[in-house]
């Protein structure tokens, strides 16, 4: 896959980014590439057990030191608020308005490719909704960049299905070189190692099977268009 000269980045929540597209990410930063990240929700559900604001709070601290360990500006980077657990799904109240919003951010942007979670990232229903906004909002628009999804829980929890639904003709791995790798190990360091009062990463606790992913020098995705 080739690399472009102006990204845009459609994250469910704070830390989907890195754990899909971190090494690539700090690749096309170190390239001075143009990368632009939406973050739809604030990851405020990640911890049921405090207070759904001091989460939210923290994981947006964490997501600007990310931010600026990426080069990215604050004029490159859009905060939605949708409720975590409850984005706007196809047929749901609320997804139109989502839609148009995205739409908005795409005419602003002109990126040459669109990253967004696959489809088939099951769970949670977040990731699902994230792709069906920015597919209505790439129809939407007059942008004709390429549309690539890509994975997060499909590393862990790819439904048997989903082997026979994938396209794999047009599935790529985007290679990462050692270094690449390590600043990506970084870039999810400054997600996970902060901790909670109840001693776990804001993000929430991440399977194991999920964290291996990291060792691969690799990630995937998938180009729609």
């Amino acid at each position: 896959m080739s690399d472009f000269r102006s990204v845009l980045v459609i994250a469910p929540h704070p830390d989907d980014e890195v754990i899909g597209l971190g090494g690539y990410l700090a690749r096309q930063s170190e390239a001075a590439c143009s990368v632009a990240i939406v973050y739809l929700s604030d990851g405020e559900k990640s911890l049921e057990d405090i207070e759904p604001q001091l989460v939210e709070a923290e994981r947006r601290k964490l997501s600007l030191d990310v931010l600026d360990r990426l080069s990215i500006p604050d004029s490159s980077v859009w905060w939605l608020h949708f409720p975590d657990g409850s984005i706007p799904s196809k047929g749901c109240e609320g997804f139109d308005d989502a839609v148009a919003g995205m739409s908005d951010i795409i005419r602003r942007v002109r990126p040459d490719a669109v990253f967004v979670t696959h489809p088939l990232d099951t769970w949670p229903s977040d990731h699902i909704a994230a792709y069906e906004i920015t597919d209505g909002a790439l129809n939407n628009t007059s942008c004709h960049g390429a549309f690539f999804g890509y994975w997060v829980w499909l590393w862990y929890s790819m439904p048997a299905q989903a082997t026979f639904r994938m396209h794999w003709r047009n599935i790529s791995r985007i290679p990462l070189d050692g270094l690449m790798q390590a600043k990506k190990k970084i870039l999810m360091n400054a997600y996970m190692q902060p901790l909670s009062p109840n001693g776990k990463p804001w993000s929430g606790v991440l399977p194991k099977a999920l964290l291996k992913a990291f060792d691969y020098p690799f990630e995937v995705v998938e180009r729609f268009r």
